[in-house]
Order: structure tokens, then C-alpha cells, then sequence
């Protein structure tokens, strides 16, 4: 069943724009699917002052640097 938003049908709705909700809608948009993703805009991920389980950045990453650079990369499939 197709969910809606402002008159736009998305083939999936993911709860939660954290890390692994932008990972999943990153995937999802790949393999073409219309994908919309509902946050409260508030996350937890902000708050972590460095995390050294995240692959790609062997030092570390700040929650809002990685956030960020998830957020970007989930903009360019739209």
C-alpha cells in the first residue's frame, strides 16, 4: 500500500532520521524505490561526541559531522 505526503506516493516510509534510517533509505533509493523518511529533526546521534565504530573513519567521526555527511548523501538520491 503506497503511503502519501502533500499529494507524492512513497513506496516506503522509515521512522527515525538517525544513521541507520539514512543508511536505509540511501539503499532503498539505489535500488529505486520512492522512499520518505519522518524525523523529529532532534537526533540522538548529535549528542555522541566521537564514535570509533563507524567504518570509513578510522580516528573517529562526531555524531553531527556524521550525520551530516549521511543527510548529503541521502539529498543527492532526493
Amino acid at each position: 500500500m503506497p503511503i502519501s505526503s502533500r499529494g507524492h506516493e512513497f513506496d516506503v516510509a522509515i521512522v527515525g532520521g538517525g544513521p541507520a534510517g539514512l543508511a536505509a533509505g540511501m539503499y532503498l533509493a539505489r535500488f529505486l524505490h520512492s522512499v520518505i523518511v519522518v524525523d523529529a529533526g532532534d537526533a540522538r546521534a548529535k549528542l555522541i561526541p566521537k564514535s570509533h565504530n563507524c567504518p570509513g573513519f578510522p580516528d573517529g567521526v562526531s555524531g553531527s559531522e556524521l550525520l551530516g555527511r549521511l543527510k548529503a548523501q541521502a539529498q543527492r538520491y532526493g
